[in-house]
């Protein structure tokens, strides 16, 4: 990261928190002892690591605690909610519900298929774009839950101001690791002068 011509500049989202950064190459040239695999072949061990972070797991599991936390907090204050609001809330935990099981089973498959040594690519890519937007959904109906204390980063706000933290948090969840609009992108075909690579290249 020292190398000249090497530039990060930190990105913080609407909470005000650094997580990720933009990262610039200008005429970077890189020693022959510092390549990683085959020459001109640095996307394919990019896209392999890149795998491994988009398996999420650990997404699919943040994803569980989350809606586990925010449905005993609602169960706890039951007296809050008409029984009109709590229904309609309700019904979106238990999608959500669904969905981190959806979420999960996901992240299992892209690291099944690693264990035997296989590339998942397309596997990786569905799994990271259906948890990121699953944790927008999340962070979307624990704001529907609280109503305008969803708003108010207090500590003395339900849940100690988290979801009020969470939810413009959650933006930034389809950029980090590649946005949604790049996980659509399809592959390039078996033929193409883009071949597949190898499990064993880095």
């Amino acid at each position: 990261m020292t190398t000249p011509g090497i530039t990060v500049r930190p990105l913080v989202n609407m909470a005000g928190q650094h997580h990720f950064n933009e990262v610039f190459f200008d005429d970077v040239r890189v020693p022959a002892t510092n390549v990683v695999g085959e020459v001109n072949r640095g996307w394919y061990v990019s896209t392999t690591t890149l795998d491994f972070e988009r398996s999420s797991i650990g997404s699919a599991v943040g994803s569980r605690q989350s809606v586990e936390r925010y449905l005993t907090w609602m169960r706890a204050n039951r007296g809050r909610f008409t029984q009109g609001d709590r229904a309609a809330v309700v019904h979106q935990w238990v999608e959500r519900w669904v969905e981190v099981g959806v979420s999960t089973l996901l992240a299992r498959r892209v690291i099944s298929m690693q264990a035997t040594g296989q590339i998942p690519n397309s596997e990786a890519s569905i799994a990271k774009l259906y948890s990121s937007e699953l944790s927008q959904r999340i962070a979307r109906t624990a704001v529907r839950m609280l109503g305008m204390w969803g708003t108010v980063i207090d500590a003395h706000a339900p849940l100690a101001g988290e979801v009020a933290v969470g939810y413009p948090s959650s933006v930034s969840a389809t950029i980090a690791g590649g946005t949604s609009e790049i996980q659509r992108t399809s592959l390039p075909p078996a033929d193409s002068a883009y071949p597949a690579p190898k499990p064993d290249f880095v």
